[in-house]
């Protein structure tokens, strides 16, 4: 009897691997609820832990650094309960109506293309845009967003505990892969870079929502608060977060007001995100994220349908950390690899910077 290869061996472990990989996305699937707020805790970790290290670095004991970061982000949600969350409920009280206005400036617009002699298809055109689906996305989010509300306590306490614990697992980690440095060094850079791109989101997301602010501020939009919270929030979403954050402030001026306001909103938030996307964020993002376009975009569909609002949010370190995965097994390799963001020219500069430290 002749000896397997190696070929079909290899095949056989990748079927095994996709088959246990499937097994477990079914698993996570099933138990979302449970792992939504964890992940949402891990986040809050990641990025109030360098707070809580600079204030332990002006002598406070880890634990009363703890509970000045726990306090300040019990406060931040305080506020945005009594401000943010009566806006919510008014603006869910209200859909109903705001959904009936928006119905009526289509009716309009229909009408319009009729008179201009456009062939009659409203049918197809209410198909296409349809406001039921526009508003009931966001009636999603925010629902989704209150219900989070009440895992309060739970995502608090975990993400407390993903703090004080935060050194112990990286002391952990060294003792586990003691003989392994290379692949440790591997979990500590993907580590470092979800780490750095949280920081870099919550700072670019949280200058884009304030400038939304000022603009909706200015216009007189009603629940402008809400709508730069989401901005905040969406902002995390790649692609198509800021322009989704952009069509709900668009139609309330269009309603409340006329089309010349909507139209200077529009012209607000497009300025708004060619800044920040274009010339703040890839300055502080540095050499990228190590996955594609393509990557990023179906990610964010795939975790979107996957775990809802919040996966769309947590997409790309998602997709970091999947990648890792494969790329720390030779039959998985090519798969990440696809995933990357390689290029010919990314290779020669590599080999450049590397030719360079070498001299050095």
């Amino acid at each position: 009897m002749q000896p397997k290869s190696p070929e079909i061996w290899r095949v056989n472990q990748l079927l095994f691997f996709f088959m246990s990989f499937g097994i477990l996305m079914v698993i996570a699937k099933w138990s979302a609820e449970l792992i939504i707020p964890l992940l949402i805790s891990a986040m809050i970790a990641l990025l109030l832990q360098p707070l809580m290290l600079w204030l332990e670095r002006r002598g406070l004991p880890s634990f009363l650094s703890l509970g000045l970061v726990i306090g300040m982000l019990l406060a931040l949600l305080i506020l945005f309960g009594i401000f943010v969350a009566a806006e919510i409920n008014d603006f869910i009280a209200n859909f109903a109506q705001i959904k009936g206005q928006i119905q009526a400036l289509l009716d309009q617009l229909f009408a319009l293309l009729h008179r201009l002699g456009l062939p009659e298809r409203e049918h197809q055109l209410e198909r296409f845009i349809r406001p039921d689906g526009i508003m009931a996305l966001f009636k999603s989010m925010l629902t989704q967003l209150g219900n989070q509300f009440s895992n309060t306590l739970l995502i608090l306490f975990t993400a407390s505990f993903l703090i004080l614990d935060s050194a112990n697992l990286r002391s952990r980690l060294h003792y586990i892969l003691k003989n392994d440095p290379q692949r440790r060094e591997a979990i500590e850079e993907v580590a470092a870079k979800i780490h750095t791109y949280f920081l870099i989101m919550a700072r670019v997301s949280l200058i884009t929502a304030l400038s939304a602010l000022a603009i909706l501020w200015y216009f007189d939009i009603p629940y402008a608060l809400l709508w730069a919270a989401l901005t905040f929030l969406l902002n995390f979403i790649p692609v198509i977060g800021s322009i989704i954050a952009a069509v709900p402030p668009v139609a309330l001026g269009l309603i409340e007001h006329s089309w010349s306001i909507a139209l200077w909103i529009a012209l607000g938030y497009l300025l708004i995100n060619n800044i920040v996307g274009n010339i703040l964020q890839p300055t502080m993002m540095g050499r990228g994220l190590g996955l594609s376009s393509f990557t990023v975009f179906w990610s964010m569909l795939f975790w979107g349908w996957f775990f809802g609002p919040t996966g769309m949010i947590l997409s790309v370190p998602l997709t970091m950390a999947v990648q890792f995965l494969l790329m720390q097994y030779d039959e998985t390799r090519w798969i990440g690899f696809l995933l990357s963001d390689f290029s010919e020219e990314h290779d020669e500069n590599n080999r450049s910077e590397e030719k360079r430290g070498n001299k050095s």
